[in-house]
């Protein structure tokens, strides 16, 4: 593979055919996408992996969090923050705002057709794949096909604000995907497991040769709300509060400290909960909710 940018390499196949750039370590501890990343680049520079056809870009977002075995580097900002172009257009000052423009600039020359950006959960919960168009787009559903998950979110209001790698590329009309391959806890989240779906993806868009795996019994969802933090010291009740997971209407979440109940007010499947007391911020989302599609 040839080098194209700091830790960002590029191999094209003997044939014509799609452009696909697989990204991973934008959360620097993210172990199991850094490792499985690292293995396939790996695999084609010691020539156990050519390309049939297209071309294939391998970015490691966030090296320098990786090397620090942290989320963002020392001092840092969260890079899948940093996206958004009212970022990218300012004068960068910390490491992730440079390495976000750094980033955009190889992905504007290369021009991927399919960009998938590879994470796992800090919070247990089943792996899931999510991108900024409805769920019934057809060419985002021919590559959440080829990923192992049962869960597919759809985003297409941009809810989180523009800010990541995945809606960077879905606002600029290519194919940008989030897939979380589960929780960083889970033993079976290994680099082998991750660089095995990495693999399955580019043989399903025949970037490899051989045959995919399809998985194609998904359960659809769609970003249709969320509960913003307004009280202090909120405290999720036991039982509740893991990601993906559904609630009936009439479900409590928990209540403030000064005794204020947050029900649901309808049938909704909870996304990204702020577990952590650090990440419960008035006037913040304290979860966002879907709907079943």
């Amino acid at each position: 593979m040839e080098n194209v940018g700091d830790r960002i390499w590029r191999a094209d196949g003997a044939r014509p055919g799609r452009s696909v750039c697989i990204a991973f370590g934008v959360h620097g501890n993210e172990r199991s996408p850094v490792d499985a990343g690292r293995a396939l680049l790996d695999a084609f520079q010691r020539g156990e992996r050519t390309l049939a056809s297209g071309t294939l870009l391998l970015v490691h977002a966030n090296w320098k969090a990786t090397d620090d075995g942290a989320r963002w580097s020392d001092g840092g900002l969260d890079l899948n923050r940093c996206f958004h172009p009212d970022v990218l257009a300012r004068d960068p000052t910390r490491f992730e705002e440079r390495r976000a423009r750094e980033i955009v600039e190889v992905l504007d020359a290369f021009g991927p057709d399919v960009l998938v950006d590879f994470h796992c959960t800090v919070e247990p919960g089943e792996r899931f794949a999510m991108h900024h168009p409805s769920v019934g787009d057809p060419a985002h559903r021919e590559v959440t096909r080829l990923l192992a998950t049962e869960v597919v979110l759809g985003d297409p209001s941009l809810a989180f604000g523009g800010v990541s790698l995945d809606e960077w590329a879905s606002t600029r009309g290519k194919v940008g995907i989030c897939y979380e391959t589960g929780w960083m806890g889970d033993p079976t989240n290994t680099g082998e497991a991750v660089r095995a779906e990495m693999e399955n993806l580019l043989r399903g868009l025949g970037l490899l040769e051989g045959t995919a795996t399809a998985y194609d019994e998904k359960r659809l969802l769609e970003l249709d709300g969320r509960i913003v933090c307004d009280g202090d010291r909120f405290r999720w009740d036991e039982g509740v509060g893991e990601n993906l997971q559904e609630c009936a209407a009439g479900t409590r979440l928990g209540a403030y400290a000064d005794g204020t109940e947050v029900v649901l007010e309808h049938a909704a499947t909870l996304i990204f909960p702020k577990k952590k007391p650090e990440l419960v911020v008035r006037g913040k989302p304290l979860v966002f909710l879907a709907g079943r599609r």
